[in-house]
């Protein structure tokens, strides 16, 4: 039952190319329910002869006005979020509740979309058999009998039915992998067989480039490492239903791919939870949405096929549902005018790193970034872009060449967690108290409801938050952030990357982001740097070139073409030896632009 907080909410959406003045007065206008009565806030035309209605003051009673007039498309209602609908769980009183959970299909990938905190992962939980639903009756909660009965007659009868009867057997993979040396001490390959030994060991090391690091203790794994075991130790399992929490985070662009392909390929029912919208649309068959209000509730869409589900999610609006779940759509395309035009600031040698015999090699290409530039740095995990990052902000000796004297802040890939509150991690130069923190940091990167939480009881995308606040609080010549994207939702990502080019132009200073999200290196990017070479034995970089002709580089590099999604401009995977593939290799155009 929706509450008084969450009661049915409208909008209308108007094609003012469609509507005709006149018309519009005898029909909309006439019908208007708070015109007719003779109060305030009904349609109106304006001085420009347009027709409008505030959005506050619309009503389920409008539709009836919408309805009169008889251009198909020139005015649409839409009914915005609201809470509603049967619980499927609640963990307490004024907690957090789930309504409703996507069914899981046999041989198939159900992808999840949706931002953080409308409970993803609380649904994956239930699913898998971790979590029993108590239906919102969390003082006295249900036996599953009753629960067999609430969702009987729907697709996921079946499913609850062997919930209840534990007969699930399911893997899951979970999000925050870089987490696993807390909970697990040994090697790689004790790690893998903690279970039993897979029947396929050989080729899951093969396929995931696990079988050099077999020996090595899991507490010595990158991050990317970790990423890939733990995504080998999940498929190695004999399940019938494997999750898999953001299986994207830490991994490049072909790794991602090639996981992705991994996933499609298993026996049984998979619940893939991604931000990464390239990897989404490789390994899904379909999609469901989650939407409601961060925290409170989350509700779960009709299942979608994969390209309207993720371009619905963008758009914000489920037509299937006449459901608006944000106001206004995601539009990643940006204006090529708003480049970094100031002077250049920052200037830095080539430089090489030799870790010594049979171990990895580094060489960079000296380049300069000008005062308000975005520089996306790029290039497959495992050649050295953040050996680069740590030479050039100085935490790092180099062989040859020298770090600038520039002061470069920092923020490492990996975050540690420490047991302090998040107000008291910023260091003493951040000048909280500003305007300049407030417009710029701490409102963009919503702080402000994190400050008397402890570091370590944050989620990932809160912690990637904070730790990119605090690097952009230092005061410094220019800024380098590692993987900022991590555990971000889509959502977040977008403010991310507004904050990022809004904090350079402003504060007219350098960023340098190395990620492995190509939409968003496109959206935020001035020019790009690009790291060749062999993963693990030598890598090398090139000077900062246009944004385009970089990404066209590394995925020439590792052989893959991306095009532009027309509606939504977003980049999407080709398939191998597809028309649209074959077209792009031909003109060499291994990214659309």
């Amino acid at each position: 039952m929706a509450t008084e907080k969450n009661s049915k909410k409208y909008i209308v959406i108007i094609d003012q190319e469609k509507i005709e003045p006149e018309l519009a007065r005898e029909t909309v206008i006439n019908y208007d329910p708070l015109n007719r009565a003779g109060k305030e806030g009904g349609f109106y035309i304006d001085e420009n002869e347009e027709l409008h209605i505030n959005d506050e003051d619309v009503m389920e009673a409008h539709k009836m006005a919408v309805n009169k007039y008889p251009y198909e498309g020139a005015i649409k209602m839409v009914q915005l979020v609201f809470e509603e609908g049967d619980q499927v769980h609640q963990f307490g009183e004024n907690e957090f509740r789930l309504y409703g959970l996507p069914a899981p299909d046999k041989d198939s990938v159900v992808g999840i979309l949706g931002e953080n905190g409308l409970g993803k992962t609380v649904a994956s939980k239930i699913l898998s058999g971790k979590l029993k639903p108590n239906l919102g009756e969390y003082t006295n909660p249900p036996e599953w009998e009753k629960i067999q009965e609430k969702f009987r007659g729907t697709g996921l009868q079946n499913h609850i039915k062997k919930l209840a009867e534990n007969k699930i057997n399911s893997a899951t993979k979970p999000q925050q992998v870089e987490r696993i040396p807390d909970v697990f001490e040994g090697t790689v390959e004790e790690f893998l067989t903690r279970d039993g030994r897979p029947e396929n060991f050989d080729e899951l090391t093969e396929k995931f480039e696990l079988n050099k690091l077999i020996d090595r203790p899991v507490e010595n794994l990158s991050g990317g490492e970790l990423q890939r075991l733990a995504i080998a130790a999940t498929i190695g399992k004999d399940a019938e239903f494997y999750v898999f929490d953001e299986p994207s985070s830490f991994l490049d662009v072909k790794q991602r791919l090639k996981s992705g392909h991994e996933i499609r390929s298993l026996n049984g029912s998979v619940l893939a939870i991604e931000h990464d919208l390239a990897t989404l649309d490789l390994i899904s068959d379909r999609i469901n949405i989650f939407y409601g209000d961060n925290g409170s509730y989350g509700m779960v869409s009709n299942s979608l096929s994969t390209k309207k589900g993720i371009n619905q999610y963008l758009d914000g609006h489920i037509p299937s549902q006449n459901l608006k779940i944000r106001t206004d759509s995601i539009d990643f395309e940006r204006n090529d005018s708003d480049r970094g035009t100031g002077q250049t600031t920052l200037e830095y040698e080539s430089m090489k790193k030799d870790f010594g015999e049979d171990e990895f090699e580094l060489e960079t290409s000296s380049g300069t970034v000008k005062e308000d530039e975005i520089i996306g740095i790029i290039g497959e995990n495992g050649l050295g872009k953040t050996v680069f990052a740590k030479m050039l902000a100085g935490g790092l000796e180099s062989d040859r060449g020298e770090s600038p004297e520039a002061s470069i802040a920092y923020k490492s890939q990996y975050i540690e967690a420490s047991d302090i509150k998040v107000e008291n991690a910023f260091p003493a130069d951040a000048n909280m108290n500003t305007k300049r923190f407030e417009t710029r940091i701490k409102e963009p990167l919503e702080l402000e409801p994190l400050y008397d939480r402890k570091l370590t009881n944050l989620s990932g995308g809160e912690l990637q938050r904070v730790a990119v606040a605090i690097c952009l609080s230092r005061n410094a010549d220019a800024y380098l952030l590692d993987e900022p994207s991590a555990f971000l939702d889509v959502e977040s990502r977008v403010k991310l990357g507004k904050t990022l080019r809004r904090f350079s132009r402003k504060e007219e200073k350098p960023l340098l982001v190395i990620d492995h999200d190509l939409l968003l290196l496109d959206y935020i990017s001035d020019r790009g740097i690009v790291f060749k070479g062999e993963p693990g034995v030598k890598g090398k970089s090139t000077e900062p070139m246009p944004t385009g002709d970089a990404l066209n580089e590394f995925l020439k590099e590792v052989d893959m073409t991306f095009r532009k999604d027309p509606s939504t401009g977003r980049p999407r995977a080709n398939k191998p030896g597809s028309q649209k593939d074959e077209e792009q290799r031909k003109t060499g155009e291994f990214y659309e632009t």
